[in-house]
């Protein structure tokens, strides 16, 4: 198996920002749309890869440490040989087929759990209390946006803004096409060129609400 750092050109200890940038720097010379050889194809799958593993963090410390990624079929013992799983999530669904498009910024947040001590006859008889949660609000600065005022955001120029890139692999069926999240802008389909200094491009920032 290719180390993963020497198919991205980077240090070991490189840092989040640099490995996506060398990324980023790969993927386009690579893409299938800008250089179809199967040369290019097979490096671009293995700097694809590479990234899904090196950008997030548990991956890259199980990588570390030499233990499993959780990703299958990156240029491992399979090479580019599709299992039975990626076969039917294919096929029947689950991630692995068409795409479904770029994920939306705007994601429901977590249900707040509280924990409030009441008398008896509360309970019979009902009653209103006013409690205070700390939570998760959109941000008035970009008002969601998570980007700079006066700026946008910027489509993906390595998955054209579809949120994901699609693979030839081969199957026991034959050749099959597979999708999976872009790794340069998360599967998003634009990348927050300018973020929101308020929020720090989240688009939500943390405030207690009544």
């Amino acid at each position: 198996m290719a180390d993963h750092y020497e198919v991205l050109g980077v240090e070991r200890n490189a840092t989040p920002d640099e490995i996506k940038k060398a990324y980023r720097r790969l993927a386009r010379e690579l893409h299938p749309d800008v250089n179809p050889s199967s040369e290019a194809q097979e490096r671009f799958k293995l700097v694809t890869h590479a990234y899904d593993v090196l950008s997030d963090p548990k991956h890259r410390q199980q990588y570390d440490l030499g233990g499993p990624t959780g990703f299958g079929g990156g240029g491992g013992g399979q090479g580019d040989f599709a299992g039975f799983g990626d076969i039917f999530e294919t096929f029947f669904g689950g991630g692995g087929g068409a795409s479904r498009g770029p994920r939306s910024r705007r994601e429901r947040g977590q249900d707040a759990l509280l924990r409030v001590e009441i008398d008896l006859d509360e309970v019979v008889f009902g009653t209103h209390r006013d409690l205070e949660v700390d939570t998760a609000v959109v941000c008035e600065t970009c008002n969601g946006s998570c980007c700079q005022p006066g700026t946008a955001p910027v489509t993906c120029d390595i998955c054209h803004g579809t949120g994901s890139i699609q693979r030839s692999v081969r199957s026991l069926l034959g050749n099959v096409m597979t999708s999976s999240p872009c790794g340069s802008c998360r599967g998003y389909g634009t990348v927050i060129a300018t973020p929101c200094v308020t929020c720090q491009g989240q688009g939500r920032v943390r405030a207690r609400r009544t």
